[in-house]
């Protein structure tokens, strides 16, 4: 799911953002502000006319984003950190 039509105040994992191109100046500037794989991130606001701009709470900064900046930033619900190594029995 994107950023946009994601549950608010649910913390979620960035898993990656739409780049059409290595030079795409939108794309290189939500890495910057701290979007980038890993990243838990939580949407606390929308605009409540048409949810236009959203607020989104990234690494302790809330940052405003207009819906066509935030539908290229996938995410999923984060359910803590993820365990790739099996308990031994």
């Amino acid at each position: 799911m994107d950023l946009v039509n994601s549950p608010p105040s649910t913390p979620l994992r960035v898993l990656h953002i739409e780049m059409p191109s290595d030079t795409d100046v939108i794309g290189r500037r939500l890495m910057e502000l701290g979007f980038i794989e890993g990243a838990v991130v939580e949407l606390r606001h929308r605009s409540p006319l048409f949810g236009d701009p959203i607020a989104v709470l990234v690494r302790g900064m809330v940052v405003a984003l207009r819906k066509y900046e935030a539908q290229r930033i996938k995410v999923e619900i984060d359910v803590g950190p993820r365990n790739t190594q099996e308990k031994a029995s």
